[in-house]
């Protein structure tokens, strides 16, 4: 099953340069990122040294570019000058920062290494429309209707999914084939098919795009 994402109808590793605008949106480029994270770093580091003398310094040590965000890593700032692995810092996830709006973000190292993150960013976030097991459903019962006729689209459609009546099922292909599947019934379909998200795999907002925009930094 695919995760809990809005219905739709890659990562990229080119680190060339952008300009400043593109498509008259304004892009953030790498070191506008590195600062934003390195900031942040900061402003954990005074955070943690009010309460505990075992604050420690952190250091971004790996930038990787992606569509939509650049990938920031960071470690403790001994290891990355030593690389001593008794400075290594484990489970801790990169933060994202979005290459139009500035907004930062995090995600854990499960989300890293799997690129779960990656639906949730783009639904969540960005408001792109997102492939899920829905569409994938509609183009099968769009083929089947397309070859043997509409009411073995209907019976394709309850066999997938017997929880609907035949006068739904009816209804659901005659909807889908003329434009759209009605809301309630596509509600009950997303929910059978596609898998909420895990939340430990989610994105975590630090500071949205909005509120950089407005010169504003939130506390924490």
């Amino acid at each position: 099953m695919g995760v809990a994402y809005a219905s739709t109808a890659a990562r990229g590793n080119s680190l060339a340069e952008t300009g400043p605008e593109r498509d008259a949106a304004r892009v953030i480029e790498r070191e506008a990122a590195v600062r934003a994270v390195e900031e942040r770093l900061e402003r954990d580091y005074q955070q943690w040294r009010a309460v505990s003398s075992d604050a420690v310094r952190m250091a971004v040590v790996r930038v990787e570019e992606h569509e939509l965000v650049w990938i920031v890593s960071w470690q403790s700032k001994e290891f990355a000058s030593t690389r001593n692995s008794k400075y290594l810092l484990v489970g801790n996830g990169p933060y994202l920062v979005d290459r139009v709006d500035g907004g930062l973000h995090q995600i854990g190292v499960v989300s890293a290494v799997t690129g779960e993150w990656e639906n949730d960013y783009r639904a969540r976030i960005r408001g792109l429309p997102v492939h899920t097991a829905v569409d994938d459903l509609h183009d099968a019962l769009c083929g089947v209707a397309a070859t043997h006729g509409r009411m073995h689209a209907v019976r394709t459609l309850r066999q997938r999914l017997p929880m609907l009546s035949p006068a739904e099922a009816i209804e659901y292909v005659s909807a889908l084939l003329n434009g759209d599947a009605p809301a309630r019934l596509l509600a009950v379909v997303t929910k059978e098919l596609v898998e909420p998200l895990n939340p430990v795999l989610a994105v975590k907002t630090i500071s949205s795009g909005a509120v950089i925009r407005a010169g504003q930094r939130p506390d924490g």
